[in-house]
This record gives C-alpha cells, structure tokens and sequence, in this order.
C-alpha cells in the first residue's frame, strides 16, 4: 500500500511575516509540488477576518519557529546591538496544504511557487528542493521570498511612494510601532521628463502621519513636466529591494 503524507508550505517573507492578508494580491499566489507521482497542488488559502501571518517573539521555539529571524536595527547609540524575533505559525496562519503519495524511493521534488509583485505584471517564480523520503509521514517547510512591497502615492508637488516588507508589514520609526524602523532603508525616485532627462530625489520617511510606511520628496522648483517615476527602495539590513514604475 502507498504511504500517503501531509505537506504544508509557509511563504515567508525575507525578514518579516508570512504571506498572509496584507501581502499584494495574495489570492493570486501559487504553489504546485512536482515530482515523480505528478503535479499537486497546493491552494494557498486564505480565510477572511480569521488567517494570520505569524507570531513574533523574542524566544525561539525548535519545531515551531522559522528558521529565518526578523532583525531589528538599532535606533541609537544606546542600543548597540539588533533586536531578534522569531516567526512562528498557528492553526489559521495562512499557508499551502495537500495530501500526496509518496514515492517508494528517496526523491528530489521541487516546490514551484509564484508571488505577484508590484514592480511588473509577471510574478516573481520561485523554485524550492524539497527531499521526498518514503518513512517521512509530515513535510512542514518555509520558503523565504526576498522583495519591498512599493506602491505609488499622488500628493500634489511631491513625489510619494509606500514601502512595506513583502508581507505587507509597514515601516515606521522603529519600536515598538513596528519590527522594521524607517532608518534602514533607503529610498530614491527617478523621474523622467517629458524631454528626456532624469532627476534622481532622495525620499524621506514621512514621520508627520505614524505607522504608513510613507517616504516622500518635494519637486524641485524647476522640475519639467513629468512622464514618468520609477521608485526604488533597499533595506540595508538585509538587502531586501523593491521598484514600482509610476507612468
């Protein structure tokens, strides 16, 4: 008789929570198991006012945490090293399951997984190893998916653009509003005008409205008409980037 096995898959975002409902276009998000028993797929559900993305805490857990730590920068002088959190899962975080027969040898499989991004309308294609083992009855892996979630903002005379991790999670000033504190990103705007030429602004967090993950500039006085804004965002911590094109 063929042994069957369970398999659950969490999206992580690098650094941050799990894919779950702030995530961009999280119904859109595929994952698929391919290997020698065929292709299974793995709805990755989500249950409206019920999911969660995860449980941070400062104390890991072995067989529950994520492999993967949120690393919070320092705000000062006075705090000379990085805080650490550790991402756990419970029963309504949102992940990918199915039930799928095993081989009746060791196997290499491949998960393969596509996340809508902000910066094109193609998804970012993920292809993650996974060791089928006939006596292994649970698979409970995570998938780390690197990326900046940006999304354009119109505010008359100045260019405005929102950064948050891929799970959605926003940046602020720091703790304890937020895991991921304003100062370690950095974020630019490159407009091209009408004419032809290109103007690179440095973007400022927007510390006037908490909690939004807002980074703006003011247009120089002399800016030409504008054709089009290609926004830019890195996290320094963990080289984490993200663009949006705004035409």
């Amino acid at each position: 008789m063929s042994q069957k096995a369970a398999i659950t898959v969490y999206l992580q975002a690098l650094g941050a929570h799990y894919l779950g409902a702030h995530a961009y276009r999280v119904n859109d998000i595929k994952i698929e198991l391919v290997y020698s028993g065929g292709t299974l797929i793995l709805p990755y559900r989500l249950s409206p006012n019920f999911s969660n993305d995860g449980n941070p805490s400062a104390n890991f857990t072995a067989g529950a945490s994520s492999f993967m730590p949120i690393i919070t920068v320092p705000q000062s002088a006075a705090e000379p090293n990085a805080s650490v959190h550790f991402l756990s899962p419970d029963f309504t975080t949102v992940c990918g399951r199915a039930e799928l027969v095993l081989p009746k040898q060791a196997e290499l499989a491949y998960l393969n997984i596509s996340v809508p991004i902000t910066a094109t309308n193609k998804p970012m294609l993920l292809r993650y190893p996974v060791l089928l083992n006939p006596a292994q009855p649970a698979y409970a892996i995570t998938v780390p998916v690197p990326g900046l979630y940006l999304s354009p903002c119109t505010i008359k005379g100045q260019l405005a653009v929102f950064v948050k991790m891929m799970c959605g999670c926003p940046v602020t000033m720091g703790p304890p509003a937020s895991l991921w504190p304003a100062n370690d990103f950095t974020v630019y705007a490159n407009v091209l005008d009408k004419a032809g030429n290109t103007t690179s602004y440095p973007l400022a967090y927007d510390s006037t409205q908490t909690g939004n993950s807002l980074f703006t500039a003011a247009l120089l006085p002399g800016q030409k008409p504008i054709k089009s804004v290609n926004f830019t965002a890195i996290q320094k911590s963990t080289g984490n980037y993200g663009a949006v094109l705004q035409a």
